[in-house]
C-alpha cells in the first residue's frame, strides 16, 4: 500500500491509488462496523447491499500492489526507502499506541508483553498484515525485477500462468481442495504473483488491446459474479445440507474473479488520461497520503473504534445507510490525510537533510549490486 516516489507522477494512477484506499475503507466499515450478517442470514435490503458492496471493493488490496509493481517494475532498491518506509509503520505504530497506553485507555489485563510486541515491532509482529507483506514484497522486488527483466515475453507469460493456477485458479475452482499454502492472498507469494502481472502489464502495454469500456465490463461482471455465485452456492446448500460454508469462498484477495476485476480497473485508469494541473496536484498530494490513512484507521487500537464514534452499526439498519457510509469513508479518509500529511512534513525536515542522505552513502556500493548495476 505505500507509495513508490516516481519522477513524474502519473495522475490516473494516484486516482486509482485513491480508489483502492476508499474501498478498503470501506471493507473496514462493512467488517469492523458489523454491517455485514452472516452471507446465509440476509434478510433485508441493507444486508444485500452490504455484501454486494464488498464484492465490488473486494478488488482494493490487489489494486493497490498492481500499482506498486507497475511503478517499482522501472525503479532502484535503495536502503533509504526502506528505512522510511519503516519509519512511516513505526510512527503511527508507536504514537497511536503510546498515546492508548499512556493514557489508560487500554485494559490493563490485556496490557501484556504480547500485545507490547505487537505495538513496538509492528513490522515483524504483523500489526498490519498488509504493511508487513509490503516491506518484504519492497525489499525483494529487485531480485523479482532481475528476473522479470531476463524472461522473455512467452516465459513472463507462462510464469502468470503457473503462478495463478497454483494461488488462484485451484482454490476458487476447487474449493474443496484449497492448497496449504493458501492465506486467502495475505501472503508474500500472491504479492509476488501480483507483482509479476503488473511488471507484464507495464513491459508489454500492448496487451491492454482492448477498449476501456470492455475492461470496466470486466470489472463490473466480475464483482457480481462473485455475489451471484454465493447465492448460488446457498441454494445448492439448501438441496445438499453440505455447501453453505462455500458460499463466500470467492470473497477472497487471491480468488479468480477478484483477480481479474483488479486487474480489469487497473486497466481502465492505465488507459485514463487525466488533464487540468489543479486537480492533478490535488488527486497527486491525497494519492501521496494514502499509505498513512490505513496505518492511522487500521491501528490495532483504533480499528474497531472508529466504527463506534461513527455509530456505524447504530445505522447499519437505517434506510440512510448508504449516506451514512459514504459520509464515514470521507470523513476517515480526510481526516487521516491530513494527519498523515503532517506527518510527512515532519520528516521532510529530516529526510531531506544532507546528515540523513549521508548515513546511506556508505550503502551505495551494496544498493548497486542488489539493483544489477555493479559489474
Amino acid at each position: 500500500m505505500a507509495q513508490e516516489k516516481v519522477k513524474v507522477r502519473q495522475s490516473n494512477m494516484e486516482l486509482l491509488r485513491i480508489l483502492a484506499m476508499l474501498m478498503i475503507i470501506t471493507l473496514h466499515y462493512l467488517d469492523k462496523g458489523n454491517v455485514l450478517v452472516p452471507f446465509g442470514e440476509m434478510t433485508t435490503l441493507n444486508h444485500y447491499v452490504a455484501w454486494i458492496l464488498e464484492a465490488f471493493c473486494y478488488v482494493a488490496v490487489n489494486v493497490y500492489v498492481l500499482i506498486s509493481g507497475y511503478f517499482l517494475v522501472q525503479s532502484k532498491f535503495t536502503f533509504k526507502k526502506l528505512v522510511v518506509l519503516w519509519l512511516q509503520i513505526l510512527f503511527y505504530s508507536w504514537l497511536i499506541g503510546g498515546i492508548y497506553i499512556l493514557s489508560g485507555m487500554v485494559d490493563k489485563e490485556a496490557l501484556n508483553l504480547y500485545e507490547l510486541i505487537f505495538v513496538v515491532f509492528p513490522v515483524t509482529a504483523g500489526h498490519y498484515w498488509f504493511a508487513t507483506i509490503y516491506v518484504l514484497l519492497f525489499a525483494t522486488f529487485p531480485f523479482l525485477n532481475a528476473a522479470v527483466s531476463k524472461m522473455s515475453r512467452q516465459q513472463h507469460k507462462a510464469c502468470i500462468i503457473v503462478l495463478v493456477v497454483i494461488f488462484s485458479a485451484w482454490k476458487t475452482i476447487l474449493p474443496f481442495t484449497i492448497p496449504i499454502t493458501d492465506q486467502a492472498g495475505m501472503d508474500i507469494a500472491w504479492f509476488v504473483c501480483l507483482y509479476v502481472i503488473a511488471a507484464y502489464l507495464r513491459k508489454y502495454p500492448e496487451c491492454m488491446k482492448h477498449k476501456k469500456y470492455l475492461y470496466m465490463l470486466g470489472y463490473l461482471l466480475c464483482s457480481i459474479t462473485i455475489f451471484l455465485v454465493g447465492l448460488i452456492i446457498l441454494y445448492a446448500d439448501k438441496i445438499t445440507g453440505k455447501l453453505g460454508g462455500y458460499a463466500t469462498n470467492w470473497y477472497d484477495y487471491n480468488s479468480l474473479p477478484v483477480l481479474l476485476g483488479s486487474v480489469c480497473l487497473f486497466v481502465v485508469f492505465v488507459k485514463t488520461d487525466l488533464k487540468g494541473k489543479n486537480i492533478n496536484k490535488i488527486i497527486n498530494t491525497l494519492a501521496g497520503a494514502t499509505f498513512g490513512v490505513y496505518l492511522i484507521h487500521e491501528h490495532r487500537y483504533i480499528r474497531y473504534e472508529w466504527p463506534q464514534w461513527l455509530n456505524v452499526e447504530q445505522n447499519a439498519g437505517q434506510p440512510w445507510m448508504l449516506l451514512h457510509l459514504v459520509g464515514s469513508i470521507i470523513v476517515v479518509f480526510l481526516v487521516c490525510s491530513c494527519v498523515e500529511l503532517v506527518r510527512k512534513w515532519i520528516f521532510s525536515l529530516i529526510t531531506e537533510r544532507k546528515w540523513f542522505q549521508k548515513l546511506f552513502k556508505p550503502l551505495a556500493k551494496v544498493e548497486s549490486k542488489i539493483n544489477g548495476d555493479a559489474e
